[in-house]
């Protein structure tokens, strides 16, 4: 059940607290005009703050307290995608269907052109609600290698152009006033791609790669990478040369971040076993890349004008057999990974909330902290949505 409330408190509650997610037990949090006021140690304290100043208390009888998830890769679910005519509407749906999973921000992939940024700006003046839940827009494209195109319309592409690239930043969130372009993939390999990088961080949109063919030994070195879908899309970690999927394991890039969509189909279990023990989670999104069929079920559908099959999993092209997308939100993939004992619900939380935030760049949301919106979660020891709480009254 979504919430929709601004003044309230939360008691006997297991909050996963702070921008590195760690347990105060038994503790609770006082929210006033949809934002966390003060985090208590103790849920008797948050009571007696709570009935002091005449506020509904909620007792979380020991649930898992955390904040809203984040999406910052997804194309669609609830049966709606990105690519609709009526995207005002796509965005809402999608919205409230995510809100129900604890996913309370995220940044959807649109069919990367002037012209849809153009819409998507519109629909969020035009609907504060989606405004509210949709952080930034991700084009991934138009400037990718058309032989890692993957499950991309190839009519999406095209060569890099500066003015090109101006205009797909020109757009602004209507409630932030940042650049409504938040994540951009271009391959590193292609003319322009140096300019592309500049362009966007001039602008504080954040350039990923992906959707390459490039190798490893021919990168240009940069700080702050970041990868889109890591593995897919990309050469891979070849013993011979390398592709671009090794870099989060090179000196060069330590600080780079990537994207993973940890339904196990697009990337092995054993795979991303080998990626977290390893790395750790201080620098992995975890993503859908989720279709309209996600959450759905089995099932077809229609992503831009191609028939869709979907095995409960992930979605493909009928035709080909070609794998477009994932079929499961991120509330169930994080949660398959704790099950699978790679994570733990500090780290669940690290790598659907905390680092999504900061990669974006977004600095009141995320985490349970004073200050940041009242976006949160309350999950039960399987770590299965109990209730979720949105900051705003729609």
């Amino acid at each position: 059940m979504t919430h929709h409330k601004t003044d309230y408190a939360i008691i006997h509650a297991e909050i996963l607290a702070g921008s590195q997610p760690h347990t105060i037990h038994e503790g609770g949090i006082l929210v006033a005009q949809g934002k966390i006021q003060e985090i208590f140690p103790d849920s008797q304290q948050a009571a007696a703050q709570a009935q002091k100043l005449g506020l509904e208390i909620i007792d979380a009888q020991g649930a898992y307290l955390g904040p809203g998830l984040i999406d910052m890769h997804i194309h669609g679910c609830g049966g709606t995608d990105t690519g609709q005519e009526d995207l005002q509407t796509a965005l809402e749906t999608m919205a409230q269907f995510m809100s129900q999973r604890g996913i309370t921000s995220f940044q959807p992939a649109v069919f990367p052109s002037v012209e849809v940024m153009a819409k998507a700006q519109a629909a969020l003046e035009a609907s504060p609600m989606a405004a509210y839940h949709v952080c930034s827009i991700y084009n991934e494209g138009p400037f990718i290698a058309p032989e890692k195109k993957g499950g991309l319309p190839a009519e999406s592409l095209r060569p890099f152009t500066a003015d090109y690239m101006a205009q797909l930043l020109s757009f602004r969130h209507p409630a932030t006033g940042r650049p409504l372009l938040g994540t951009m993939t271009v391959a590193p390999e292609l003319e322009g791609a140096d300019t592309a990088w500049e362009m966007a961080k001039e602008a504080g949109a954040r350039l990923a790669w992906g959707h390459s063919a490039a190798y490893a030994d021919g990168l240009p070195r940069r700080q702050c990478v970041h990868l889109t879908h890591l593995f897919n899309a990309m050469n891979g970690i070849d013993h011979r040369r390398p592709g671009l999927a090794i870099v989060p394991f090179l000196r060069h890039y330590q600080d780079a971040t990537y994207e993973l969509i940890a339904d196990t189909v697009h990337v092995n279990q054993l795979t991303m076993e080998f990626l977290i023990h390893t790395l750790g989670t201080n620098r992995l999104c975890l993503i859908s890349d989720a279709m309209a069929a996600a959450g759905m079920g089995p099932g077809e559908s229609v992503y831009l004008g191609r028939q869709v099959i979907c095995d409960g999993k992930v979605s493909r092209y009928k035709e080909g057999n070609i794998l477009i997308g994932s079929a499961m939100l991120i509330h169930d993939t994080g949660r398959q990974l704790v099950e699978a004992g790679l994570l733990d619900v500090a780290d669940f939380f690290r790598i659907a909330s905390v680092n999504p935030a900061r990669v974006l760049g977004l600095t009141d949301r995320g985490a349970v902290e004073v200050g940041h919106r009242a976006d949160l979660v309350l999950l039960d020891k399987e770590l299965k949505v109990q209730a979720v709480f949105v900051g705003r009254k729609d």
